[in-house]
């Protein structure tokens, strides 16, 4: 009898330690688990490096984050808005590349200086003047934001204190390339009354929000090659001293070119307008290229002086389209243009005979080919009846 009572009782502690160990398993499994998680997580952001600037480098604030940084990884290293300010401040350039910006990038927290106490060339210090500002706010060195996200506000003009959007006096000089090169902006993009000393390139950029360029001067080259707007977009009265183009480029929204001068080539080949569209007041000193543009809702190009070659070759116009009161002052291709409408060329002036404007036109052709179609008819009857 007592061994089998010892046995029954060993066999109760056994299943009492089984039933524990396997309370306790669970626990375990998950315990290890999330050890494993964190593990793998920090392997793979190991992968994820932030190329910062030498030290005790002053001229540049750097951020470069490597092709290995994840969403994730970006989204956790996102560098503050003030934190930029803060380095345009002291005079630094930037450059970011696969980064997040986060907040909102106000330069009119720029300090501003007395514009004779920076070197500008002549048409621009003359412009300035024009426009009655006496200081000027400065960025030294180069701007790049590239292949980034900017999850904020980019603006020239507004001030934290201020309760509206207004254009401000005073002007912001970029000293160094801008460079903003298949970055993501979010959110308004205004950067209106800024001169750009050097380079510009916005090329396979994105603006979600409006983007504003009023009154900027580029002295340099400028491209916008393949850059997508997806809100209203401003030139009005900017000024390009050198080339420019936006091949490519999509206007989802309002656009406006208003007398803006473009003073050498400027390209709009293949480029896309979906809404409403203003160059009226504008004039081209170089060669303008509107090739294979098209244009879905009414384009205007009123009182634009065409100063050297102009090509439309093949633009399509799908509303309304007036160049009432323009200048071609040399030579003109409008061949194989479409028109959804009749084009408006009031009192419109050419240097050379019209090169086939609307003679490619598809509905120029379709009713040309109807009264042919008509005429035959008729004569065919008149002939009938002549027997």
């Amino acid at each position: 009898m007592p061994p089998t009572g010892v046995t029954v009782k060993t066999s109760s502690s056994v299943s009492i330690i089984l039933f524990k160990m396997s309370a306790v398993r669970p626990r375990v499994i998950v315990f290890f688990a999330g050890l494993w998680f964190l593990a793998i997580s920090s392997l793979a952001s190991a992968d994820c490096v932030v190329e910062r600037e030498a030290a005790g480098a002053s001229s540049m604030f750097l951020r470069h984050l490597t092709s290995e940084c994840s969403k994730l990884d970006r989204a956790a290293r996102a560098i503050d808005a003030g934190e930029v300010l803060g380095a345009l401040r002291d005079g630094k350039g930037v450059s970011l590349r696969n980064a997040v910006i986060s907040g909102d990038l106000l330069l009119t927290g720029l300090n501003s200086v007395p514009m004779a106490s920076v070197v500008l060339p002549v048409p621009v210090l003359t412009r300035i003047r024009q426009s009655g500002a006496t200081e000027v706010r400065v960025i030294q060195g180069p701007f790049i934001i590239e292949n980034s996200m900017v999850d904020g506000i980019i603006d020239t003009q507004l001030k934290p204190d201020m309760i509206e959007h207004r254009v401000l006096g005073d002007m912001v000089i970029v000293q160094g390339p801008v460079s903003f090169k298949g970055t993501t902006f979010t959110k308004e993009v205004d950067l209106s009354r800024t001169v750009f000393l050097e380079t510009v390139d916005s090329s396979n950029a994105v603006y979600l929000g409006d983007a504003l360029f009023l009154a900027s001067i580029f002295t340099k080259p400028a491209t916008f090659e393949k850059t997508a707007f997806a809100g209203n977009t401003r030139f009005y009265q900017a000024i390009f001293e050198e080339p420019v183009t936006f091949l490519r480029a999509g206007f989802n929204g309002l656009t406006n070119f208003l007398s803006v001068r473009f003073k050498k080539e400027s390209s709009f080949s293949r480029a896309y307008f979906k809404m409403g569209t203003g160059f009226s007041g504008s004039r081209f000193d170089g060669i303008s290229d509107f090739s294979e543009a098209v244009f879905q809702r009414a384009a205007f190009f009123m009182n634009t002086v065409f100063a050297a070659d102009t090509y439309f070759r093949r633009a399509t116009f799908r509303e309304e389209v007036s160049f009432a009161d323009a200048a071609f002052q040399a030579k003109d291709d409008f061949s194989k243009v479409s028109y959804r409408q009749e084009p408006n060329f009031t009192r419109t002036t050419f240097a050379t005979p019209r090169s086939s404007v609307g003679f490619d036109n598809p509905v120029f052709l379709a009713i040309v080919a109807g009264s042919l179609v008509i005429f035959f008819v008729a004569f065919i009857l008149i002939l009938i009846r002549g027997q």
